[in-house]
Order: structure tokens, then C-alpha cells, then sequence
């Protein structure tokens, strides 16, 4: 329990500044967002997070219960003309990497990652509920530049109940269907499923089995 206060305690600078610098005032005073103390900042817009539904303290974690097996650097967080909503209770890694410029990320109720997550997003990212998600895991929404003149964002959609695995990276343009699973070191580029309930894999990944059943 004393740890654990300590813990709290050194964190707290970090989750004050974050907590009432990105949310309304309304929900900063309950400080959802608990920041771990070594996080890096990068550009943060003033109200550029908002929560739905119930506001709980420390109900978004940002740099916690990753594996310890997995080695992490400090974590980061900017968000520069974009926005972030979370829709219930989340938890990011040690050593997530999170770069919102000009998108909107949205995660769903009860999203976990583990260590090493990275996002992009430039457009649009959307998880849904019970998300779950392995190590070095990659989400990119752009390519950061354009080739031949292609367009070089799209959106992502990740459905609910999805598990994807360590190791991948997940593409501009990809959607996940529901109940879904991508399979470890796999990268989905722009693959647009239609039927749910099935094991993606490979690079490019695609559709190796249907009917999965996954649970934590």
C-alpha cells in the first residue's frame, strides 16, 4: 500500500498537467488520465481529449502494466491539432508512443496494450470495445509522404473484440472486422474485411481461417 502511494505521489505532477491542459475543466478535476512520471510530452492542445460517458479517477493510464519480460523506453504523447476520445477505461504500456497531428483517435471501453504501442494518426483511428493488444504493436494511418501522387492517408477501423498480437502493424485503410485476431509479425496493409470471427496473418496479411474463438 505504501508503494503504491509513493507510485501515486511521483505521478502526480505529470497527471495534474496533462489531465487539466487536454480535458474540460469539468472532467480534469477528477483526473481520469493518470500519466506515468517519465512520460515525454510533445505538442499538447489545449481540450484536445474528451471522455464519454463516466468520468473516474485514473480510469486512462498512460505508461502501466506492461509486461515485464518486454524491455520499454519512457513514453510519449503529443497531440497537435488532433484529437484523442476515449469512450470508458483504457491502459497503454510502458514505452506507448501516441502522435495525433490533425486525426482523431478514438479507443473504445476497456482497451489494453502492452508495452511498445505505437499510434499515428494524421486522419482517422477508431478501436472499439475490448480491444486487446500485444507488444510492439504499430497502428499508422499514413505513410507520411506520397508516392506518385496516391493519397498517403486513410482511415483505420478496428471493430470490438478484436486481439491482435505481438508484433504487428496495422496500415492505412485496414478495417478489422469483429472477434477478429491478427496472428504475431503480421502487417495488414489496407485489408477490408467483411465477415467476422477470423484469423488474419502474413505480410500482406489476409483472411487464414474463419469461425475463431478467442478470450483473455
Amino acid at each position: 500500500m505504501i508503494k503504491e502511494c509513493l507510485k501515486y505521489l511521483r505521478d502526480f505532477p505529470k497527471s495534474v498537467y496533462f489531465n487539466y491542459k487536454c480535458l474540460p475543466l469539468a472532467q480534469a478535476k477528477k483526473l481520469p488520465v493518470r500519466v506515468r512520471y517519465d512520460t515525454k510530452f510533445g505538442i499538447l492542445d489545449k481540450n484536445s481529449v474528451s471522455i464519454n460517458g463516466t468520468c473516474k479517477r485514473s480510469m486512462i493510464t498512460l505508461g502501466y502494466r506492461g509486461g515485464q519480460f518486454v524491455s520499454a523506453n519512457r513514453g510519449y504523447i503529443g497531440i497537435s491539432g488532433g484529437k484523442i476520445i476515449f469512450n470508458g477505461t483504457c491502459n497503454f504500456g510502458e514505452g506507448f508512443g501516441i502522435a495525433v497531428e490533425g486525426g482523431t483517435l478514438i479507443f473504445g471501453d476497456d482497451f489494453y496494450t502492452n508495452r511498445n504501442f505505437m499510434a499515428e494518426c494524421q486522419k482517422k483511428i477508431e478501436f472499439g470495445n475490448d480491444v486487446l493488444l500485444g507488444w510492439n504493436v504499430s497502428i499508422r494511418d499514413t505513410d507520411g509522404h506520397s508516392v506518385n501522387g496516391k493519397p498517403f492517408k486513410s482511415e483505420i477501423t478496428i471493430k470490438n473484440h478484436v486481439w491482435i498480437a505481438s508484433g504487428v502493424t496495422v496500415l492505412k485503410g485496414s478495417f478489422i472486422t469483429e472477434d477478429s485476431v491478427i496472428a504475431c509479425n503480421s502487417t495488414v496493409c489496407g485489408l477490408q474485411m467483411q465477415e467476422n470471427k477470423c484469423l488474419i496473418a502474413g505480410t500482406p496479411a489476409k483472411i487464414i481461417r474463419s469461425h475463431v474463438e478467442w478470450t483473455e
